[in-house]
């Protein structure tokens, strides 16, 4: 097949994506590689600097290249500026891949285009009939006075691939056309039976994440945390961040790291005795679960989001409750919130050593099974054939 696959996020750039977690880009130059690998010939619509075994059709320079304040506008003060000037430049980035990506679909040189992770797609796609899927980052909208559901409404009709089954719920009914689990490219992943006695909460320090929740576990049950983030805005919410969560770093029992990449990140995710992930949100997938099963770290999670399709309650992690209004499953641990985590981790860390390594065993199984970049390719192909088909 000739895939054009559409990552148009100025975020994907070197300059914007520095120090920023941007998950999106890391699954889409996994996916767009096997797909490669696979024997397809992929043109990919993103920012010129980024790596892959694919062809990359570059985003306009000018925009990544040159300083915001190049650009000027009249009658703005300087902050007005500052915003203004930066969302312009990332619309215009966008829709200048997007419109690449439809004049090389009109003139015969793709089959199907992928829209990984814009939104400007919906209208060339309306406006050309051209065959083309949809892959959203977010949970759906729940409330329909939202700008989120204005958008969507629009184009329920288009055709989706979510990324998990819990992602599909909300106010919009979107023309689904299968679920898709991310997937790893497991190698790169650093597997240990053994583990220190730490544990670890890493990625975007927010409230929605559980960032001070997982604080307040690993004090209560006398652990230490190491948290791995970046330090950049978007990574962290400053306030959250001063109120919660600094005041309980102590460099000792709460330690903060730089965030990791490579071998460090499977160095540091391989030797935790678990990760924490206590989320407040209906997170839609969540990668850093299966990075940590697959590095055989066992995950204590809220039943939020996709948590129930990702993680085997008792056999790679456990699942809590989040409240006693908000009853997900009939979990191994039977009490929820704050008390329920804590009893999950003394679980964890109560094992004998043979099952505690038999749990680990069963992470890595999990993920070679269930999220790996094979099977996520082998599907996305799936879907793209399907939908070319009924297209013709």
């Amino acid at each position: 097949m000739r895939i054009g696959f559409l990552l148009p996020s100025i975020y994907a750039s070197n300059r914007y994506s520095e120090g920023r977690i941007f998950a999106p880009k890391d699954i889409a130059v996994t996916l767009v590689n096997r797909l490669v690998e696979k024997g397809h010939q992929v043109l990919f619509y993103t920012s010129s600097d980024v790596v892959s075994n694919a062809t990359v059709i570059g985003g306009d320079e000018r925009l990544t290249n040159t300083d915001p304040f190049y650009f000027q506008f009249r009658y703005r003060d300087l902050a007005e500026q500052k915003y203004a000037t930066f969302e312009i430049i990332k619309r215009d980035f966008e829709y200048d891949l997007t419109i690449k990506a439809y004049q090389d679909a009109l003139s015969g040189k793709l089959d199907i285009i992928q829209s990984f992770h814009d939104f400007g797609a919906h209208y060339f796609n309306e406006l050309t009939k051209f065959p083309t899927v949809y892959v959203l980052h977010d949970p759906l909208p729940q409330d329909e006075n939202t700008i989120e559901y204005l958008r969507l409404s629009k184009f329920t009709h288009h055709d989706y691939i979510s990324i998990s089954d819990s992602q599909r719920k909300g106010v919009v009914k979107l023309n689904f056309i299968k679920t898709i689990h991310h997937g790893l490219k497991i190698d790169e992943f650093a597997y240990s039976e053994n583990a220190d006695n730490y544990l670890i909460h890493f990625g975007r320090i927010l409230e929605d994440k559980g960032s001070d929740l997982a604080v307040k576990v690993a004090l209560e049950t006398g652990n230490t945390l190491r948290i791995a983030t970046s330090n950049i805005r978007a990574n962290r919410s400053a306030k959250f961040y001063d109120q919660t969560i600094a005041p309980f770093i102590d460099g000792k029992k709460i330690i903060l790291e730089g965030y990791y990449t490579g071998e460090a990140k499977s160095n540091y995710i391989k030797k935790a005795k678990a990760f924490l992930f206590p989320l407040k949100w209906e997170e839609p997938f969540g990668l850093v679960m299966i990075e940590s099963m697959a590095c055989g770290t066992p995950v204590v999670a809220f039943a939020r989001g996709s948590v129930p399709e990702v993680i085997k309650d008792g056999e790679t992690g456990f699942i809590v409750n989040f409240s006693e209004t908000d009853i997900r499953g009939d979990w191994i641990v039977k009490k929820t919130g704050f008390e329920g985590l804590c009893e999950a981790v003394e679980r964890i860390y109560s094992m004998p050593e043979e099952q505690y390594r038999q749990m680990r065993r069963a992470c890595r199984a999990h993920v070679e099974k269930n999220f790996t970049v094979e099977r996520m390719a082998d599907e996305y192909e799936k879907v793209y054939q399907q939908i070319i088909n009924l297209k013709k």
